[in-house]
């Protein structure tokens, strides 16, 4: 991709999770490919556990920097800073995301914004501070980590599902100007992954949806309830992934020659996909729009 042997990724969401995972498996790459700069929204509070675990990569082949997503000056103090040290961004991984459970009806319209400004805005911000470097070297990849529920909508997270969908209207929308100047956009679908937001949930996929529905007040929890019981293809065939896959997954994503539009975690997503998507992995999409 780029004419340097080691490219520079700025990860955000980092402290722990599918980010953190992603961060040390770059770090740790036996080839010594990456230089990671590794960010979270509270450094001193999370600093720590991801230091232990990168061992002698920290400050080797990963960087802990502070960046929080909802906040601007943070996104550009942090990007200014790594383009001023190294003269570059080559990847840029959106990892940083949460989940509302709360139902659409009776949850507080600012869980709803918070929502929006870390899965959604967060991304449209750090996305725009990486662009111009990126443009000027015509040359970079951008990675949204999405979700199976960015294109299939369960029932009970009406909030997070449109959170996601944002996203990825987003993506699809600025990935084939964005391809002109040899910028690579790609949208990884994680799905049921044991985080440790969703452990804390549930370790089942099926028990999860249940949990979930029992959140739900009143008739409108028997209801949902009753739409998961009679739908095996919500919870049907569902793996429980780890943080580990994901990070796998976009490594592979990073050192393909030309990656694809859409990544699915599994074989079930995928399955997923096709029944949503005519072209699951989105590549036709783009070159249309290429093609004028």
């Amino acid at each position: 991709m780029a004419a340097h042997p080691t490219m520079i990724v700025l990860i955000t969401g980092c402290s722990r999770g599918m980010g953190q995972e992603t961060a040390l498996y770059l770090a740790k790459d036996p080839q010594r490919r990456f230089k990671v700069y590794a960010t979270m929204r509270n450094v001193d509070t999370n600093r720590d556990e991801l230091k232990t675990k990168a061992g002698d990569s920290f400050e080797d082949t990963l960087f802990i920097r502070e960046l929080d997503v909802t906040k601007q000056e943070t996104i550009d103090t942090t990007v200014k800073g790594i383009v001023e040290h190294e003269g570059r961004i080559d990847v840029l991984v959106n990892n940083a995301g949460i989940l509302s459970t709360e139902w659409w009806e009776t949850g507080s319209m600012e869980s709803f914004y918070d929502l929006m400004e870390v899965n959604y805005f967060g991304c449209v911000r750090t996305t725009r501070a990486v662009v111009p470097h990126m443009k000027e070297r015509r040359s970079g990849r951008i990675l949204q980590v999405s979700s199976l529920l960015g294109f299939k909508a369960l029932p009970m997270l009406a909030q997070y599902n449109a959170s996601k969908f944002a996203l990825e209207g987003f993506c699809e929308s600025i990935a084939p100007p964005l391809r002109k100047f040899n910028i690579w956009v790609s949208v990884i679908q994680p799905g049921y992954t044991l985080t440790p937001l969703v452990s804390a949930i549930s370790k089942d996929p099926p028990d999860l949806m249940g949990k979930l529905a029992k959140l739900i007040p009143g008739e409108d929890g028997e209801i949902v309830m009753r739409m998961v019981t009679a739908d095996p293809s919500v919870v049907e065939g569902t793996e429980t992934q780890v943080p580990a896959d994901i990070a796998k997954l976009v490594h592979d994503v990073i050192i393909s020659s030309k990656p694809d539009y859409r990544y699915q975690s599994s074989e079930t997503i995928k399955r997923f996909a096709s029944l949503r998507f005519v072209d699951p992995i989105g590549n036709d999409t783009i070159d249309t729009w290429l093609k004028q």
